[in-house]
């Protein structure tokens, strides 16, 4: 008897033993299958994390369109003259070679009054006779570049000097100044006609020196100036 009561209490506290440990097993449970699931993602979160993706992805595309697409640029145009050409053979022969170069000419004539220096003179004298006396002055006083001009609208003026620059004919005219003598300084010009052919182009130079310098060889007296374009 006492036997059976002893089994029944070992059977009681193994029971009761098993019921205590249970919910322990049932959070391991419970923890392995939270560790081993993917999380859930709620509809709505799935819907905005998708959206920024395909934003992402938009953006990231325009941008590698933008970097990859090629710009247009734009030359500026400078405008150009070559001549002046004596001949319109001539000026016809220059503008085949500049086609040749991809340029497109227009043949101008025009004529140009350009200038060409200074010029001091003494004021035409009455006279040769007087003119003549001036000389003989200059002479006493050690000047030997001079000249009587001898006909046209300045006959019998007597000439100092031409020069190329401003400042060499300004020189001149104070030394005869301080010599006593009252002469004057006049801008020379001289007219050129001849033909001109216009162009544009968008590079600096416009021409390769080696075909400038076969121009000016072939075509003397010519050369490539820069003008203001035309609207």
């Amino acid at each position: 008897m006492r036997i059976l009561v002893g089994l029944l209490l070992i059977i009681n506290l193994l029971l009761f033993y098993w019921i205590s440990q249970e919910p322990d097993s049932a959070d391991s449970l419970a923890s392995e299958i939270s560790t081993n699931m993917p999380p859930l993602t709620l509809l709505d979160e799935q819907s905005s994390a998708l959206a920024q993706d395909e934003t992402s992805e938009v953006l990231n595309t325009a941008k590698s369109a933008d970097t990859n697409e090629p710009r247009a640029v734009f030359l500026e145009l400078a405008c150009y003259s070559l001549g002046p050409f004596v001949l319109e053979s001539s000026v016809k022969s220059a503008s085949y070679t500049l086609k040749d170069l991809g340029l497109v000419t227009v043949k101008r004539y025009e004529t140009r009054r350009e200038l060409s220096g200074f010029w001091v003179y003494i004021p035409p004298l009455p006279s040769r006779a007087d003119a003549s006396k001036v000389v003989s002055m200059l002479k006493q006083r050690g000047v030997k570049d001079y000249l009587i001009v001898p006909n046209g609208v300045k006959k019998y003026a007597i000439s100092l000097g031409f020069f190329r620059t401003r400042e060499g004919a300004q020189q001149r005219q104070a030394h005869m100044q301080a010599l006593g003598l009252a002469p004057i300084l006049e801008e020379s010009y001289r007219e050129s006609s001849g033909f001109w052919l216009d162009f544009t182009s968008p590079n600096t130079p416009p021409l390769p020196d080696s075909i400038v310098d076969a121009l000016q060889s072939q075509y003397d007296g010519i050369s490539m100036k820069k003008r203001q374009c035309l609207e």
